[in-house]
């Protein structure tokens, strides 16, 4: 699995993932992808809504896709402040 992600833009941040396959193994390399890009945790949303304990390596949440769309929608509406 190849990073897309911008090192400059991930940094620090908590980033949003979707994830589509049934393979643990994806969902913990995703969590690696997001680390190795300076991220500090994950949301990730698994769209086959399977409840399934992962053992990442950072921080991470797995939520179904009806809170997923609904985070999706709260940070299309919502303009962000750092700190």
């Amino acid at each position: 699995m190849e990073s897309s992600l911008n090192k400059t833009k991930s940094k620090g941040k908590v980033l949003v993932c979707r994830h589509a396959e049934s393979s643990t193994e994806s969902k913990v390399q995703k969590s690696k992808i997001v680390k190795n890009a300076g991220g500090v945790g994950m949301i990730l949303i698994d769209e086959r809504d399977q409840d399934v304990a992962i053992p990442f390596v950072i921080p991470s949440a797995i939520v179904g896709k009806k809170t997923g769309g609904q985070i999706l929608s709260y940070l299309k509406t919502t303009r962000f402040v750092l700190y």
